[in-house]
């Protein structure tokens, strides 16, 4: 509420006048007051509605924001899950046929062995380099085919 008793000291002090207690100016003092006191309250009420329907839209945009957040990740793990899928595949593939390789390579060079008369002992060298070769086949295998189960 405004002091009167104030307003009045100040214009004596200033300006040399008195103000009477019953003077228009005061009165202009008090319609002036009451206009501004209703323009604040609409101003406090359009600012309250504007604070809400900003924080209505901005949960909006952050909810949006984890659903696009979501997809990407998904798509992302999506495309590297099928990508170590086929390098896991081409692997087990080539380690497949490298072993059939080494496999027949060594059966043919224990048959060879044998067949040219060589001594029993480059056989079981034969021989046993084909079962190391074959048994180091079948843990690539399995370790790759775990992999792709896991997945």
């Amino acid at each position: 509420m405004i002091d009167f008793d104030e307003i009045r000291k100040q214009v004596a002090i200033k300006h040399n006048v008195l103000i009477g207690k019953e003077d228009p100016v005061l009165v202009t003092v008090t319609v002036s007051e009451m206009v501004l006191d209703r323009y604040l309250d609409l101003v406090s009420e359009h600012y309250e509605d504007a604070t809400r329907a900003l924080a209505v839209s901005m949960e909006q945009q952050v909810e949006q924001a984890k659903g696009t957040s979501a997809k990407i990740i998904t798509d992302a793990s999506n495309y590297v899950s099928d990508q170590v899928r086929q390098a896991v595949i081409a692997a087990v593939s080539e380690a497949g046929g490298e072993l059939r390789r080494q496999i027949s390579a060594a059966q043919t060079a224990s048959r060879d062995s044998v067949a040219s008369g060589r001594d029993a002992q480059t056989a079981k060298n034969g021989a046993f380099l084909a079962a190391v070769v074959a048994s180091v086949a079948a843990v690539v295998a399995v370790a790759a085919l775990v992999i792709v189960l896991v997945r």
